[in-house]
């Protein structure tokens, strides 16, 4: 009994190293990876889009009259709020989010809009409902349950805003663009840009790279397109060269 037991404690020690060491090694390889984000300051983008700078994220915000729509919600309520204060946009004036995928950094600050109706891709539930995961058994989640599954293409008309969703997996199973008023086309972390350009992201980040590469194609056939923001990276007003492939 006694070396059965010897056994298992030395065998379960060697699964708690293993697993402690493997963490260490993901931290430090996110920390490497995250040098590359490069995210906008919180201000005036263009035309009555706003962005808000958390950490290493940005969240997008629409102004339509009074009322205002969110396009993901970064990493920290408490940072976001205090950025919007500086914009002197109310969190309880927006009345729709559009989330691109369910990552902590994009749904952090999901609860300041508990009043807005909530739209996501219903291919990224599976991220939420323990159907997939992104890294091992660790899933995604968000605080509500009360929110709307958009078809791939499916059109939401808010206000004087159309919203168009445009299914690009890879990242995760559902992350998705959003093509507004056939003009600005939010991509989340589907691309970075770099020099101008749409590029791939940390393959690190993503659930299936191969996958994420290929929705690069569904990003570059966009008719009517003039700008692209993207979660991390910025923004440029130049889609058509954005989105040109290198001779």
């Amino acid at each position: 009994m006694n070396k059965i037991l010897k056994r298992v404690l030395i065998t379960t020690g060697i699964i708690i190293v293993v697993l402690v060491l493997a963490f260490i090694g993901m931290s430090l390889k996110l920390k490497s990876e995250m040098k590359e984000f490069a995210p906008m300051e919180t201000g005036q983008v263009v035309d009555n889009i706003f962005v808000v700078k958390d950490d290493f994220a940005n969240i997008f915000i629409i102004q339509d009259s009074t009322q205002y729509i969110v396009i993901d919600c970064a990493n920290n309520p408490a940072i976001v709020a205090e950025q919007m204060e500086k914009l002197g946009i109310n969190p309880d004036n927006v009345v729709a989010v559009f989330l691109t995928h369910t990552d902590g950094d994009h749904v952090g600050a999901l609860s300041l809009f508990d009043k807005a109706k909530l739209y996501m891709s219903k291919e990224e539930e599976q991220m939420i409902n323990g159907t997939k995961s992104k890294f091992l058994w660790f899933g995604n989640s968000i605080p509500r349950t009360d929110y709307i599954l958009l078809e791939d293409r499916e059109v939401v008309q808010v206000g004087n805003l159309k919203f168009e969703a445009i299914l690009a997996p890879g990242h995760t199973s559902g992350m998705t663009a959003y093509l507004v008023n056939d003009k600005y086309l939010f991509t989340g972390d589907i691309v970075s840009l770099k020099d101008g350009k749409i590029a791939p992201i940390p393959a690190f980040f993503d659930m299936d790279t191969e996958q994420a590469v290929k929705s690069h194609e569904i990003i570059r056939h966009i008719p009517g397109a003039e700008y692209i923001f993207t979660g991390h990276w910025g923004y440029t007003d130049d889609y058509q060269t954005a989105v040109a492939k290198n001779d």
